[in-house]
């Protein structure tokens, strides 16, 4: 497993907790570093160290909040009849082919953040932790095509996805531990973009997304 400090895991597992609890913004930093028992300073370096990670993002004025910078919806009416269904349906066409570009386009410095993802992923122990780790691995994936329209994309689904798909992972996994059957498709899909496979990378995507489906709805398709 990576190694991490004491202080990191701290900040991380309040950052879990708050997720789980759909408490996105962090404390001010003073109370903040006040509630970990830390300096100012180290605190700095740790906020900056997950901002890289793609874990937190600030808002200058505003403060530093939980995820990705939340996408503003061209129109509330366009998107709020958006099911499940239609989330699943749309990562099943778009998910796929982002692996598919990222085999083609990742850069070393993706794929060893691809790996570090999936080794903490393994050595989860929560469902909040378990989610965190999930969505930054396929944010990942997004991000390792270098192509900031399909990372466009990719950021809007994830954003109108969030709304109605996390209330059904909820509801069935958050009173049970990291799934752990997960951990072999991502490490599948992780081999082929690392191997330069589109094909399988995209294969491995597809397959991964059918069960996710039938663990979620039990529909296999």
């Amino acid at each position: 497993m990576i190694e991490q400090s004491d202080d990191l895991i701290r900040l991380k597992t309040l950052i879990e907790t708050k997720a789980l609890a759909n408490e996105l913004q962090l404390p001010p930093e003073p109370k903040l570093a006040e509630q970990l028992e830390i300096s100012r300073g180290r605190l700095r370096t740790l906020l900056r160290r997950l901002e890289e990670e793609g874990l937190i993002w600030r808002h200058v004025g505003k403060g530093t909040f939980i995820g990705q910078p939340a996408l503003a919806p061209a129109s509330l009416e366009l998107f709020r009849d958006i099911s499940i269904g239609n989330i699943m349906d749309a990562r099943k066409l778009l998910e796929p082919q982002l692996a598919a570009q990222a085999a083609i386009a990742a850069r070393p410095a993706d794929v060893d953040a691809l790996e570090r993802c999936l080794e903490e992923m393994r050595g989860a122990q929560s469902y909040a932790q378990w989610k965190r780790l999930d969505e930054r691995l396929h944010r990942i994936i997004a991000e390792a095509t270098h192509n900031s329209l399909l990372l466009l994309l990719y950021d809007t689904l994830r954003i109108h996805g969030r709304a109605v798909l996390d209330v059904r992972l909820n509801e069935v996994l958050a009173n049970k531990n990291a799934p752990a059957d997960t951990n072999e498709q991502h490490a599948a899909i992780v081999k082929a973009i690392k191997a330069a496979d589109p094909d399988a990378a995209e294969r491995e995507m597809q397959k991964h997304l059918v069960g996710v489906r039938q663990m979620l709805f039990g529909i296999r398709y």
